[in-house]
């Protein structure tokens, strides 16, 4: 159990007296219920503050947001069947509504460094200021560009649970501020910029408050059907160095404030106990392994890790590295139950990958994984980007051609447009190379000005290239020229790319068997 101890009693208000609402700005569908908000939740109420949600989830793309992920194997989706609905009203004047009738004392905002602009459009449209935290991966590395804004009186660096605890009660008693550590503090017209707490005990936390959320909060679309899914966190942070994440600079500004290091994994006792609870709780179809490298552990652990969730065996979605597949683990994770597993490709040039991603296996052992994978029970799919600092045309093609030598059975990947987010060395580099202005914060908008301006690889050619990925990867290349034409940003290749999609939709995406749930 979390507790802030030490503190004064200040004014001794009671902590169900102090209203804490949070936000959620997701745009449409693009994530399941985020299980760090429904931590935040667990932990405030388990100490009796009483706390609310306004999700941006099912309203309409109320930003006009155009996505930098191209898949053309999506299956379609019938919301119907499952009751979902989605709001056609405004949701800025919903959330002042919500604001009115909750009067929150702090709203505290979830976001990513996409979800920002939305975050803080929705705060901003608010008749009168409320006290705001944001909090988040992105307010960890870009707190000094959050706290300017009028709308943001705090800014939470690092892990959110014992902070924002800590925080409410300063405000629930009328205790000081300005010293909260993880927290940077904008305060009589100065900003206060405090040390990160140490890391937690991932097994004191409570179990994740998934009702916080609303009852259709709980249905997400895997493969073509629609699953209740909950989100389930077995580690935190990553053992791993790749450059266009920030998740390992996590370790770094940890052990560099003496706060300990930042990965660390769940005890499996305590794992098995949080999912028999979320089992009988919720009900789950499917699991989300909310994990960054999901089997990252060694041999002895995913035994251990596998024969306890014999115990389940509900179908879960996993992200992982070649590096972590072997032959007995990939037949391990059939026995699970596994739906479906995604695992980084990111680039097929060994050099490049090694030399400016930081990641340093060759080809043939990612192909070894994807071989150990392909034909099961469960769906295995690469993921790869486009558009890095450096890299060309050619470049990109070596991916392609890399994607063609995996499994056919496996479904095809797709192709993200780069994005230079904050706490990435990518994001550094592109920088020091002149590709982008250090003021750029990367939005969900692909088109909108965050993509890098490189002379060699054009950012309409990254574009195009992007949309048509799958297309080179699963197509003929006697089909080349055809893909070719729809990579142009008109009319005419708009035509072209609409007819290349149906064609691939009926040839290359096939029938899946039924999961054994």
């Amino acid at each position: 159990m979390i507790r802030i101890s030490g503190l004064p009693q200040g004014n001794g208000r009671k902590s169900s007296d102090f209203r804490v609402l949070f936000l959620y700005p997701n745009i449409q569908m693009c994530a399941l219920m985020p299980t760090g908000v429904a931590l935040l939740s667990a932990v405030l109420k388990q100490e009796g503050f009483t706390v609310d949600l306004f999700d941006c989830t099912f309203y309409k793309n109320p930003m006009n947001v155009n996505f930098p992920f191209y898949q053309s194997s999506l299956r379609p989706i019938n919301w119907e069947e499952k009751g979902v609905h989605f709001y056609e009203q405004d949701l800025m004047t919903d959330f002042q509504k919500k604001v009115d009738e909750f009067q929150p004392d702090l709203i505290a905002v979830s976001v990513v460094e996409n979800t920002y602009f939305i975050g803080l459009h929705v705060i901003k449209s608010l008749r009168r200021h409320i006290p705001t935290v944001f909090g988040g991966v992105f307010a960890t590395y870009a707190a000094d560009k959050i706290i300017k804004e009028d709308a943001a009186d705090f800014v939470c660096r690092g892990e959110g649970e014992e902070a924002l605890l800590d925080l409410c009660w300063r405000l629930c008693r009328g205790l000081p501020v300005e010293d909260t550590p993880n927290f940077v503090v904008k305060a009589n017209g100065q900003i206060h910029e405090n040390i990160l707490r140490p890391t937690l005990d991932l097994n004191e936390l409570p179990f994740p408050d998934f009702d916080l959320f609303e009852p259709q909060s709980i249905y997400r679309p895997m493969q073509g059907r629609i699953w209740r899914t909950i989100g389930m966190e077995t580690q935190r942070g990553c053992p791993y160095t790749c450059a266009y994440c920030n998740s390992p600079s996590n370790n770094q500004v940890y052990t560099a404030a003496g706060a300990s290091r930042f990965y660390r994994k769940k005890r499996l006792d305590r794992a098995h106990e949080e999912l028999s609870y979320l089992t009988k709780r919720y009900k789950p179809e499917l699991i989300y392994f909310v994990v960054d490298t999901f089997l990252a552990m060694n041999d002895a652990e995913f035994l251990e890790l596998a024969n306890m969730y014999l115990d389940f065996r509900i179908p879960f979605w996993m992200n992982t590295r070649a590096e972590t597949i072997t032959l007995e683990r990939a037949e391990w994770l059939e026995r699970m139950n596994c739906l479906r597993m995604s695992m980084g490709i990111e680039h097929g040039n060994p050099e490049y990958r090694a030399k400016v991603l930081n990641r340093r296996l060759t080809n043939e052992r990612m192909l070894e994984a994807f071989h150990a994978v392909a034909g099961r029970r469960y769906a295995a799919n690469g993921n790869c980007i486009v558009g890095m600092p450096e890299e060309t045309r050619e470049l990109a093609f070596d991916t392609i051609r890399f994607n063609r030598l995996l499994p056919k059975e496996l479904d095809s990947t797709g192709a993200f447009i780069f994005a230079p987010y904050h706490g990435t060395p990518l994001r550094d580099l592109a920088i020091r190379k002149g590709y982008l202005d250090p003021n750029t914060i990367a939005s969900l908008n692909a088109y909108d000005g965050n993509m890098l301006d490189m002379p060699q690889f054009r950012r309409d050619e990254i574009i195009g290239l992007a949309r048509t990925f799958s297309f080179y990867v699963k197509m003929s290349e006697s089909e080349y020229p055809e893909i070719r034409l729809a990579e142009h940003l008109s009319a005419a290749g708009d035509a072209k790319y609409a007819e290349l999609q149906r064609r691939y939709q009926e040839e290359h995406l096939g029938v899946l068997d039924p999961i054994d749930v």
